[in-house]
């Protein structure tokens, strides 16, 4: 993979190129051992009437993020190998890094990552840049699709919806998952409290159950937590459903942004006070998702709005005090619905990549229902058949399998996650709003500033001048 490192840089010019070559040369890289793949049973994926073997001696570069689904599917690299006698070299890296290192690759149209990890908010500007290769035609290739087995119908509609854009397949769907409100069953039941159906049910609870866990000297634990870092897809993915469930909306049907609308100030009042204050753990106002997952698996957390995949990470006692003593619901509703931020990870093929074909063997591989019964133990697959069968019966708790199956059906995904191109810029902005009334500034002036900035970015470029 670094010759043709190399040769890129032997004739591409520019900065870019240089800084990823820099990063992956500090990059782990794993490459699966023969040894470990002499060990796997690959029949289930042999029921599929293709030619896994027909890229054989292919060398892959995978590219993906450092959360637990993909350290998973790490692990079961031996399986894909033995399969397909195709060697992936898998690189693993921070989230934020990631998509760093990924719009470079894809910017540049250096090739170096075969495959790509991409989600919905960054699908827009891929899509519209042409940096993804298409994935119907591959998918309608009987010589390297089996459409029987393979099962798309088996997918989540909404992940499918997640992995599209204007009717074009760009990735298919490795996960699918979406905030809940995870709490501790054992304290609950401890202090006779009820799952908050509202949210201003959970403004209540949580100073009812800080109060709770003071007066039993529960020191450094706190009552409830939840996203307030700024970034794009940061704290934007949990705020974004509580302005929705009071009524109001990012973004208006004509795209001009509206979210300093009463509903949106009331929501983002109603935020502020649920993320900060009394029963919120120190530095509150700057939370990011892995702290709150870590701080609720260690028990400094009595109550959080985390991603589904979040119970990957606790149903053990190597992983988590609370292993044995959690439950999750839907997050509350607001006067006008109970909204959600569907997400889903998808693997796509590079535009510029040299092993397409066998990118595409990886890419059904990755999302089959086989390798999703492979991984279902540390992930959230997008798989409907798995979370209608009885394999998740094991983790005692009947309120995330319910909310599982309630995320499964959803399919309203809100506009300014669902492919709009500007969405990177738009969200840093908007975040940056959201943070900075968290600290204390006053909530109609900050979002007024931030909706004339928001405008000035969509009225310089392309999604208003494609529809």
């Amino acid at each position: 993979m670094f010759s043709l490192l190399m040769n890129d840089i032997g004739y591409r010019s520019g900065h870019c190129l240089s800084v990823l070559l820099t990063c992956l040369l500090c990059l782990p890289l794993s490459v699966s051992s023969a040894e470990q793949g002499n060990a796997v049973d690959v029949s289930p994926w042999l029921k599929a009437d293709i030619d896994w073997q027909q890229f054989s001696g292919t060398t892959l570069s995978v590219l993906a993020n450092s959360q637990p689904a993909f350290k998973a599917l790490q692990k079961k690299l031996p399986y894909f190998e033995r399969l397909t006698g195709i060697k992936v070299g898998f690189h693993v890296i921070p989230q934020a890094r990631m998509r760093d290192v990924r719009r470079i690759d894809l910017a540049a149209g250096a090739g170096i990552y075969d495959v790509v990890p991409i989600g919905i908010s960054y699908l827009g500007e891929a899509y519209r840049q042409g940096w993804l290769e298409p994935l119907q035609p591959y998918f309608e290739d009987p010589k390297l699709t089996d459409a029987c087995w393979y099962d798309l119908e088996d997918i989540s509609p909404g992940s499918l919806a997640l992995s599209s854009i204007d009717g074009v397949m760009l990735a298919l769907p490795f996960d699918f998952f979406a905030p809940v409100f995870f709490y501790r069953k054992d304290l609950f039941q401890r202090y006779g409290l009820k799952v908050p159906d509202t949210y201003e049910e959970l403004l209540q609870l949580k100073n009812t159950l800080q109060m709770a866990l003071e007066r039993d000297e529960m020191h450094n634990m706190y009552a409830f937590a939840s996203r307030t870092r700024a970034g794009a897809g940061l704290n934007t993915w949990t705020i974004i459903p509580v302005i929705r469930a009071y009524g109001g909306e990012m973004m208006d049907a004509s795209l001009k942004p509206v979210f300093n609308s009463p509903q949106a100030r009331e929501a983002l009042r109603v935020y502020r006070d649920m993320v900060t204050g009394y029963g919120s753990p120190p530095g509150a106002q700057m939370l990011n998702f892995h702290e709150i997952r870590e701080a609720f698996k260690r028990g400094r957390l009595a109550s959080v709005i985390a991603a589904s995949d979040l119970f990957a990470e606790m149903d053990s006692p190597q992983e988590s005090v609370i292993w044995d003593k959690w439950e999750a619901a839907p997050v509350p509703r607001g006067p006008h619905a109970r909204a959600t931020s569907l997400w889903s990870w998808g693997f796509a093929i590079n535009a510029s990549a040299e092993h397409k074909h066998a990118a595409w063997l990886f890419l059904q591989w990755a999302s089959s229902r086989e390798t999703a019964m492979l991984l279902h133990e540390e992930d959230v697959p997008a798989r409907t058949s798995l979370w209608h069968s009885n394999v998740y019966d094991y983790l005692n708790a009947p309120g995330f399998i319910g909310v599982s199956r309630w995320i499964l059906d959803q399919r309203d995904i809100d506009p300014i996650q669902n492919g709009l191109a500007e969405f990177p810029q738009v969200a840093r902005v908007a975040s940056q709003a959201f943070n900075e009334i968290f600290f204390g500034a006053p909530v109609t002036s900050t979002l007024n500033q931030a909706v004339v900035r928001v405008e000035q970015i969509m009225q310089s470029g392309s999604e208003r001048s494609n529809d």
